[in-house]
C-alpha cells in the first residue's frame, strides 16, 4: 500500500508557488489555466502540467527526472479501478512534440494526491519548477493498452529540489552527466528507439509489428527504467519568465484597476499563495495566516471612453440585435423620449402561444445626461463601489472544497434577500446609495410601461435589486430567473461598457437549446422581461464587450414564501425604499402630464402593433 503524504518525510524546501484551490492557480499563474484536466496548452505547445490523483505504470517523480503518461480517457473496470480505454488526442500528442522541438519550458504542479510521493506534501496544489520535454515514446500498460510516455528534465538544474528529502540533496544536484542511453533500429519498421528499460531494448514504434515484443523470459510486469536513462541529462536555456509571476503594476500609465491583468489573480510576495480576486477594490488572501494585501480601487472609467467603446462595437457585424426565430413577434413604441423594443416570445412547444415579453428601452445621450440619471448614476457608482459598497464574487459552484469556483463578476444584492444559485448577502435600502434607489425608480417605470405593453395583470412593485460589477472579459453565462419566490418581471439597467444579451430554448423544455434572440445594451438602456414562463422555457446570457459594466436588476421577492418569521420580518423591513432626493425621482414631476397622454398612446400603440405585425415582416428582418 502506497504511504499516505503525512508519514513521508518532509521535503528540504518549500513551494515557490502554492495553492488550495484550483481556481486560485489558475488565476494566478500564465502557465497553467486548464480548470480541469491535467494539460494547459497555448498556441499549440504544452505550457503547464499538473501531477494529481491519478498515475499510470512506471509513471516517475525523480528531483530533476519526471516520466508521465499522457492523457486518454479512463473508465471503471468491473472491480472498480480506473483503467485507460482511450488513446491520447493527437491535439495533446502534436502539442507534446513542438514543445519538444522548440524547448518551451513547461510549468510542473504537483498535486497533495499524487500516488507517487516521495516527501510529504501539505498543500493541495504546488509548482515544482519549469521542465523540459527530452522523449516521447509508445508503451503498453499492463493491460496492454498502448499508452504515450514523456520524459521531462528540469531545465534549470543550479539549484536543488525543493521537493527532495534531505538525504538525496548532495547526491542529485548535477548540472550535467555522462549518461547516455543506447540508441537502436529495428529490423522491422527501421525506426530508432532508445534502450529505456534496464531489461534491454525493444522497439517502441506503436505501428511496427514488433512494438513492445521482449524477448522470452522477460516479465514486463516488472519492468523498470534504465539507470542510462533516468541519469542522462541534456542542455537547457534557463527560462525567461519567472514561476512567480510579478504582481500587478497598479501605476503603469492607463491604468483604470478593471483591465483583465488587474482580474487576474495574484501570487502572495510573502507566503506565496495563490489568491484570486475576490473583492472589487482589492486582492486580499484566503489564508488567514497572512496579512497581506493589495489595493487597487478601480479608476473612474469616463464617459468618453465608454462611448468609444459603444463606437468601436457599432463597427462589428456580430453587434447587432437580431430576431433569430420567425415566431417572435416585435413592436414598437415610444414614452418618456424613450425608443421601446418588445419582442413577445412563443412557447417552443406551441408556437401559436406567447407566454412572455422582453421590452428594452433604448437611452439616448440627452435622457442619459438629464439629472438623476444614468450618466450621474455611473460616475456616483464608480465612486461608491471603491468603498463600502461590499461588490464581492461569490462561491458559484463547491464552496469551500479545493474544486470551489467564484462567479465570473462581482455583486451585492439590496433589499428583501435574493436566494438563487449563488448566496449573496443582502443589505437593506435605507444602507444603499440615493443613485441606486434613483436606479429602482428607473426600473419600477420601464416594468410598469412593458407590462402595459402586453395587455396583461397589474405590475407589481420592485422590492429586491441585485448590482453587478464586471471587470473585462467578465460574463454572466446562459441561466434562468425562474426561481419560486420571484414574481413574474425582472428589469436591469445598464451602465457603462455595452453588452450583448442572447436568449436560447431550454434543452430540457423544448428538446433543443436554439439560440432565439440577441440584443446589444448600451449605456442607459434598461431590459424587461415579463412572465414566469419565460424562464421555464428560455435561457439568457450577458456579454459585456468593454472594460467595465455595472449592471442593476429588480425583481420582486415573494416574500410571504419565507418561512422563518423573524427572517421575514427582517425582509420586509431591509426592503422598505427609504426617500431620496427628488432629483432621483422618476419620472420626473414635469414630465407627469406627458407619462399620463405617452400611456394612453402606448396602449393604442401596442394593440396596433399586436394585430398588425405580421411573421412575415419578422422572416424579412431575420434575413436582412
Amino acid at each position: 500500500m502506497a504511504a499516505t503524504s503525512s508519514t513521508l518525510p518532509a521535503p528540504m524546501g518549500s513551494p515557490p508557488v502554492w495553492a488550495e484551490n484550483r481556481q486560485a492557480l489558475c488565476d494566478a499563474l500564465p502557465y497553467f489555466k486548464a480548470h480541469e484536466g491535467s494539460l494547459y496548452t497555448k498556441d499549440k505547445l504544452i505550457k503547464g502540467m499538473l501531477l494529481n490523483a491519478f498515475s499510470s505504470v512506471r509513471d516517475y517523480l525523480g528531483a530533476e527526472v519526471i516520466i508521465t503518461t499522457l492523457g486518454g480517457g479512463k473508465e471503471k473496470d468491473s472491480q472498480g479501478n480506473l483503467v485507460r480505454v482511450k488513446q491520447v488526442r493527437p491535439f495533446v500528442l502534436e502539442s507534446c512534440h513542438a514543445a519538444m522541438n522548440s524547448g518551451t519550458p513547461i510549468g510542473i504542479i504537483l498535486g497533495k494526491h499524487y500516488p507517487g510521493l516521495s516527501v510529504e506534501i501539505k498543500h493541495a496544489f504546488n509548482v515544482l519548477a519549469f521542465f523540459s520535454i527530452t522523449d516521447i515514446w509508445s508503451e503498453k500498460d499492463e493491460r496492454g493498452f498502448s499508452i504515450h510516455k514523456i520524459r521531462l528534465e528540469k531545465t534549470d538544474r543550479s539549484m536543488p529540489s525543493w521537493w527532495q528529502s534531505k538525504s538525496e540533496v548532495q547526491d542529485i544536484l548535477t548540472t550535467s552527466s555522462t549518461h547516455a542511453s543506447s540508441l537502436a533500429w529495428c529490423v522491422d519498421c527501421h525506426q530508432g528507439s532508445k534502450t529505456v528499460f534496464s531489461c534491454g531494448w525493444v522497439c517502441l514504434n506503436q505501428k511496427c509489428g514488433r512494438f513492445f515484443a521482449f524477448p522470452a523470459g522477460i516479465d514486463v510486469t516488472q519492468l523498470t527504467y534504465s539507470e542510462d536513462f533516468l541519469l542522462e541529462r541534456t542542455s537547457h536555456q534557463v527560462p525567461q519568465q519567472p514561476l512567480q509571476p510579478p504582481l500587478p503594476d497598479i501605476t503603469m500609465l492607463g491604468f483604470l484597476g478593471t483591465e483583465k491583468a488587474m482580474r487576474d489573480g495574484i501570487i502572495c510576495p510573502e507566503c506565496h499563495r495563490c489568491a484570486r480576486r475576490v473583492d472589487w477594490t482589492k486582492w486580499t488572501y484566503e489564508d488567514p495566516l497572512c496579512q497581506f494585501t493589495l489595493f487597487a480601487p478601480p479608476l473612474p472609467l469616463s464617459l468618453e471612453e465608454v462611448h468609444a467603446e459603444e463606437a468601436q462595437q457599432r463597427q462589428k457585424k456580430t453587434f447587432e440585435s437580431k430576431i433569430l426565430d420567425e415566431h417572435i413577434l416585435e413592436a414598437r413604441s415610444e414614452s418618456n423620449g424613450y425608443d421601446i423594443e418588445q419582442y413577445l416570445l412563443p412557447d417552443p412547444l406551441n408556437v401559436s402561444a406567447i407566454i412572455g415579453s422582453v421590452t428594452v428601452f433604448r437611452a439616448t445621450r440627452a435622457i442619459n445626461a438629464s439629472e438623476g440619471a444614468p450618466d450621474q448614476m455611473w460616475g456616483l457608482l464608480q465612486h461608491d463601489t471603491t468603498q463600502d459598497f461590499g461588490f464581492r464574487r461569490q462561491p458559484a459552484i463547491h464552496p469551500g472544497l479545493p474544486t470551489e469556483k467564484l462567479t465570473r463578476n462581482f455583486l451585492q444584492n439590496w433589499g428583501a434577500p435574493y436566494k438563487f444559485a449563488v448566496n449573496v448577502h443582502s443589505r437593506p435600502f435605507s444602507e444603499a446609495p440615493d443613485s441606486l434607489i434613483g436606479a429602482l425608480k428607473r426600473m419600477q417605470w420601464a416594468g410598469q410601461k412593458s407590462v402595459d405593453m402586453t395587455n396583461d395583470t397589474d405590475f407589481i412593485d420592485f422590492n429586491e435589486l441585485l448590482s453587478i460589477g464586471y471587470m473585462e472579459e467578465d460574463k454572466i453565462s446562459y441561466h434562468d430567473d425562474g426561481e419560486d419566490t420571484l414574481g413574474p418581471t425582472v428589469a436591469t439597467l445598464s451602465l457603462g461598457s455595452p453588452s450583448l444579451m442572447s436568449f436560447k430554448t431550454k434543452k430540457s423544455y423544448a428538446g433543443k437549446d436554439k439560440k432565439v434572440l440577441q440584443l446589444t445594451m448600451f449605456h442607459g438602456d434598461v431590459v424587461v422581461m415579463h412572465g414566469t414562463r419565460i424562464h421555464q422555457a428560455y435561457l439568457h446570457k450577458v456579454v459585456p464587450k468593454g472594460k467595465r459594466r455595472f449592471a442593476l436588476t429588480c425583481r420582486k421577492i415573494v416574500l410571504e414564501n419565507i418561512e422563518d418569521d423573524d427572517v421575514r420580518a427582517e425582509a420586509v423591513q431591509n426592503s422598505i425604499i427609504p426617500e431620496v432626493s427628488k432629483l432621483w425621482d422618476y419620472p420626473k414631476i414635469e414630465d407627469s402630464e406627458s407619462c399620463e397622454t405617452n400611456a394612453r398612446s402606448l396602449k393604442r400603440a401596442s394593440d396596433d402593433a399586436q394585430t398588425t405585425v405580421s411573421r412575415t415582416t419578422k422572416r424579412n428582418k431575420t434575413n436582412t
